[in-house]
């Protein structure tokens, strides 16, 4: 088990993260990072672990690389998990910045390797791909999607970290359900995507 008594744990990311943090007294949010804190206080009474919530909505790989040092290392963490990347993709889509402040697949290797190199001195640090929950291989946006997981996988494996593979997830889940039955917009987990996050997240923790 990768757990100590007094483990810091720190979640970095986007609002997949971020989860509503703000509206929470303790700014852990309503998402996957409340049901692994509430998880671990469960099942490991006897330990004093802290969960910090790191995500903020709207982050982009270049947004998040601008925080790191303040929002992610400041805290001294122990083990880290960052899942970046899909407001990459998504910006390319919705239209909602003008086109020269999309990042390409390039600039996102770049951030990645950035933050990768920013996170060598913590004791885990583990990437999670960013995820669509869109089981039509051909839709436009889950190509790019799929595109921009290879890369968090290639630089993962240049690296030796390990990685949680969430569309690999949520792939296994849409054989039986499809995505816009856990969200309308495929993108945030809601209550049953963040069960399915959490769930890889604690397994990880017990290896």
């Amino acid at each position: 088990m990768k757990l100590k008594n007094g483990c810091k744990i720190v979640f970095a990311g986007d609002s997949t993260t971020d989860a509503d943090k703000r509206s929470t007294q303790d700014m852990i949010g309503n998402g996957y990072v409340r049901i692994v804190k509430n998880s671990l206080t469960a099942f490991y009474p006897e330990m004093e672990i802290f969960v910090i919530n790191s995500g903020i909505s709207g982050n982009k790989s270049s947004d998040l690389l601008a925080r790191w040092d303040e929002d992610v290392t400041a805290h001294k963490p122990d083990i880290v998990f960052c899942m970046i990347g899909i407001n990459d993709v998504w910006r390319h889509f919705d239209y909602l910045e003008e086109k020269s402040r999309w990042l390409t697949e390039d600039d996102y290797r770049k951030n990645l390797e950035k933050i990768i190199e920013k996170s060598k001195n913590y004791s885990e640090f583990v990437l999670m791909t960013p995820y669509y929950m869109e089981s039509n291989k051909s839709d436009e946006m889950r190509i790019m999607t799929d595109r921009y997981i290879n890369i968090l996988k290639e630089l993962a494996a240049l690296h030796g970290l390990p990685v949680i593979d969430t569309q690999a997830r949520f792939d296994k889940f849409m054989e039986s359900r499809p995505g816009q039955s856990v969200s309308w917009d495929r993108v945030h987990p809601g209550a049953i995507g963040s069960v399915l996050l959490a769930d890889e997240i604690l397994g990880f923790l017990k290896c």
